[in-house]
């Protein structure tokens, strides 16, 4: 991992006010931030291939262990650094992170169980779609992961 950025000197906005920063500025203010968002817009691209091709063949997913560059935060001080207050000096990025940095749960949730969710689901008026079956990113390493998926033969 190498430094990444913080204020972008040809931001052209002045010193930082106090109080809130709006996402726009944040964006301009910040080349980390600006660059994590590329990272999670790729990432999320990939994520939705992914899925599709889950979906298609049939096949559980098991999700990706995403990459950051940038810690989760909405604190002002977070701007332009992107590493939140009070972080260990020797903080390296890129570095993993959770899966809730990248994803809207409850969003996930619905590919899951979707019979279950559909009545709560406001971004859709369409039936439910038939489950899809997801793992967490750990679910491999896992050591109460049955032994005849662990040492199956990998066909890609």
């Amino acid at each position: 991992p190498r430094p990444c950025g913080g204020e972008d000197a040809s931001h052209g906005l002045g010193g930082k006010r106090p109080g809130g920063v709006p996402a726009e500025e944040a964006r301009r203010r910040s080349v980390r931030l600006r660059a994590n968002l590329e990272l999670m817009r790729r990432q999320l691209h990939a994520l939705r291939d992914a899925l599709a091709l889950a979906y298609v063949l049939n096949r559980t997913l098991v999700l990706p262990h995403f990459d950051c560059l940038c810690d989760r935060s909405e604190l002002v001080d977070y701007v332009p650094s992107c590493v939140y207050p009070g972080a260990p000096p020797g903080l390296t990025f890129p570095r993993k992170c959770s899966t809730h940095f990248v994803l809207n749960i409850h969003k996930l949730q619905y590919f899951l169980e979707p019979a279950r969710y559909a009545a709560s689901a406001p971004w859709t008026t369409r039936k439910p779609a038939p489950p899809l079956s997801l793992r967490a990113h750990s679910f491999l390493a896992d050591p109460r992961t049955a032994s005849a998926i662990t040492d199956a033969p990998q066909r890609v």
